[in-house]
């Protein structure tokens, strides 16, 4: 049942409150500038409700669940505490609690995406932005399997903005000497992360993951146990990454018999941390746009210039399809393949 009350505001307008009670459900009030829009409001508000009273699978506190409450539940959940990267989605969920928070999920729709779509794009790549709604669709698409959001409440579609073509950045010979330069000037800990990201081609988060156990620093070979696409892969180490490991083993400050990359608190570092520690060298290196991901790249672009194939190099960097290992195919267009040269043998052998 819903009853409406007029209002005088600060600035001499008028307004009109308008209250929703339904049994089973706590009520919920919503100010409108004029009766016609209250009633609208309220008329399919009790639609909805009587809709879902009568499929059984409503709360109570449906009217009155909040965007943070939302949010606050999904994180909570088991599931959601298991996933890998639950920092980033705790750190891109929290845009959405301090702009659209107190928001109302039945009244949160596709107007209310799209007024914070716009306001993400303000000083954010497309990616980014597309990052913080993917975030939020999560749980918002959770909420509608747990049934805090009803199910006719479709995520909106053609809400993610238009990425422009991944970029491929590598680094120089001249700027890949002075990395390393600046890298090892700043420390064990940084050293081992540059040179391991360059010679492995490892993702962040399988970097900052990785465990002494994984490591078989006689071997020469690391266990990647989860990545991006859950297959396990093993990766060859290159010599430099090697010393490095040691030696930030025998002399590092602080040292884990669990993570390999921790805090100065003996923590294990997260993407923030690393980045903090990153931008000091890149600055010292006088590098220009380029980011930590741009290592796995230059791991990727050495390779093909030293006769590895698309294959070998998506073996190596963890690529679940060929089709992600193509954005290389430019620097391997041209080379003789593995067996090429056998080939040609049997070619002239067959002429005679």
């Amino acid at each position: 049942m819903a009853s409406y009350q007029k209002r005088k505001n600060g600035d001499g307008s008028t307004s009109v409150l308008a209250w929703v009670r339904m049994k089973g459900f706590d009520p919920a009030t919503k100010s409108f500038p004029t009766q016609a829009a209250a009633k609208e409001w309220a008329g399919a508000l009790e639609a909805e409700l009587r809709k879902q009273r009568k499929q059984g699978e409503a709360r109570k506190d449906l009217t009155s669940l909040t965007v943070k409450g939302l949010v606050e539940e999904f994180l909570a959940d088991p599931e959601t505490k298991q996933l890998k990267y639950l920092p980033d989605l705790e750190a891109l969920l929290a845009w959405w609690v301090n702009h659209c928070g107190g928001d109302k999920v039945l009244t949160f729709g596709t107007l209310k995406l799209r007024e914070a779509r716009d306001l993400l794009r303000k000083g954010r790549a497309a990616g980014t932005v597309n990052r913080y709604l993917s975030a939020m669709r999560s749980a918002w698409n959770w909420g509608r399997a747990a049934g805090l959001v009803p199910q006719e409440k479709a995520w909106p579609t053609r809400l993610l903005l238009t990425e422009p073509r991944e970029r491929v950045r590598y680094l120089s010979d001249a700027e890949l000497a002075s990395v390393l330069k600046e890298a090892d000037a700043a420390g064990p800990w940084m050293h081992a992360a540059v040179l391991l990201s360059l010679g492995t081609g490892l993702r962040q988060g399988e970097l900052l993951r990785l465990a002494w156990k994984d490591i078989d620093l006689d071997k020469g070979v690391l266990q990647v146990l989860i990545s991006k696409n859950t297959r396990r892969r093993s990766v060859h180490i290159p010599a430099p990454a090697i010393v490095a490991l040691k030696k930030l083993k025998k002399d590092g400050s602080v040292v884990s018999l669990t993570h390999v990359f921790l805090t100065d608190e003996g923590e294990p570092a997260d993407k923030f941390f690393l980045n903090y520690r990153w931008s000091k060298v890149r600055t010292a290196a006088g590098l220009a746009d380029f980011r930590w991901h741009d290592l796995r790249h230059s791991c990727a672009s050495f390779l093909a210039q030293n006769g590895a194939t698309l294959v070998e190099i998506g073996a190596v960097l963890g690529h679940s399809s060929p089709s992600i290992t193509s954005k290389y195919a430019h620097l391997v267009a041209g080379k003789a393949v593995t067996g090429a040269d056998k080939l040609a043998e049997k070619l002239s052998a067959a002429k005679l």
